[in-house]
């Protein structure tokens, strides 16, 4: 667990607890920001509740405001032998731009290295390539499209 103090127009706002939790608290958020106008099982990924798999989320004033899911899971396009995934990563619009999306990452990635992880991968929206890639993560391939949900890059970071 681990804790920031964020500000909204230069002043103090509050404080801002990131954990892990049960993936039963993910959903309500991935829904709302990630399969909007889709039914709530589009939300439900197989790999939630497989062992080893662990989600974060962002805290502020009970509500949870940001979210990351980490999976051990290989790519066939990496040589690893300790690949993970980010899937489902997702802030809710209120808090975009304060920093959240990137110490979910920062507390996700820490996590994976712990359980001895030399990479992370995801496939990331084309239009969150300029978040990931100031996180040092790289292009792997060519942009691909996910249906009902739009095109996507396999984007990857050495741990």
């Amino acid at each position: 667990m681990s804790l920031i103090n964020i500000e909204r127009n230069g002043n103090l706002m509050s404080s801002v607890v990131f954990k892990e939790v049960p993936i039963e608290e993910i959903y309500p958020l991935r829904h709302q920001v990630l399969r909007k106008g889709q039914p709530i099982d589009t939300c439900y990924y197989p790999e939630d509740s497989r062992q080893g798999v662990f989600h974060v989320a962002a805290i502020e004033n009970d509500n949870i405001i940001g979210i990351a899911s980490f999976y051990p899971e290989v790519h066939v396009a990496f040589d690893s032998k300790s690949s993970w995934r980010l899937r489902g990563m997702a802030t809710s619009e209120s808090a975009r731009g304060l920093g959240i999306g990137r110490k979910l990452l920062e507390q996700g990635i820490n996590e994976c290295r712990k359980k001895g992880g030399d990479l992370l991968w995801c496939n990331a929206r084309t239009s969150a390539a300029g978040f990931y890639r100031k996180l040092n993560f790289a292009i792997q391939g060519e942009v691909f499209n996910i249906e009902n949900i739009g095109p996507h890059y396999v984007m990857y970071k050495k741990l």
